[in-house]
């Protein structure tokens, strides 16, 4: 790829940025010095506010980068952060101040699919802890259950006992009394 068609390329993927390159207050002009056999240049630049993306060598540079092509189409596609491309070398700073190369991120447009596939994957994330939470509640609840018998139960093994002593306590006095009885008449 030449430094027209990846100007276009990257004009392409920025120039719906224009409203954000219009809130700009300083020039951010970043020379791109590209990796190739033809040592061919590329600039992107915000001044006054106008967004631009020129195929050749800008001099009054804020920042120089060499970089492949494919890595700056990359860049301005959203497929590869700025930061990442630095940490990985496959953007290398050549002069100038690094936070001018970086501002021109926000005009890099989100890739949708990779936010939904984010999103999805966050999503999916969420679910598995809720069930993984909901799961751990009903263990904890059904351990609770084994240890502790309900109210009910508890009340039921009472009111029984009762009665079973009652029923034992009732025959004994009556013998009691059946047999106080006769002393008394004697």
């Amino acid at each position: 790829m030449d430094k027209k068609e990846l100007s276009m390329k990257v004009w392409a993927n920025v120039e719906k940025s224009k409203k954000k390159a219009e809130k700009f207050e300083d020039t951010v002009a970043v020379s791109f010095s590209l990796i190739s056999e033809e040592n061919e240049d590329l600039f992107v630049a915000v001044v006054n506010g106008e967004l631009r993306v020129e195929p050749y060598h800008y001099d009054d540079y804020g920042c120089e980068i060499e970089a492949s092509a494919e890595t700056v189409n990359k860049l301005f596609a959203g497929e590869i952060s700025f930061d990442k491309a630095l940490k990985d070398g496959v953007a290398v700073v050549k002069g100038g101040d690094v936070a001018k190369f970086k501002a021109l991120e926000c005009l890099v447009p989100a890739k949708k699919s990779a936010a939904k596939d984010t999103d999805k994957k966050t999503a999916a994330k969420d679910a598995d802890k809720k069930s993984a939470a909901k799961a751990a509640e009903k263990k904890t609840s059904a351990k609770v259950e084994e240890k502790k018998p309900s109210v009910k139960t508890e009340e039921k093994k009472a009111v029984s006992s009762a009665k079973a002593e009652e029923k034992k306590a009732v025959p004994a006095s009556k013998s009691a009394s059946a047999a106080a009885k006769p002393a008394a008449k004697k």
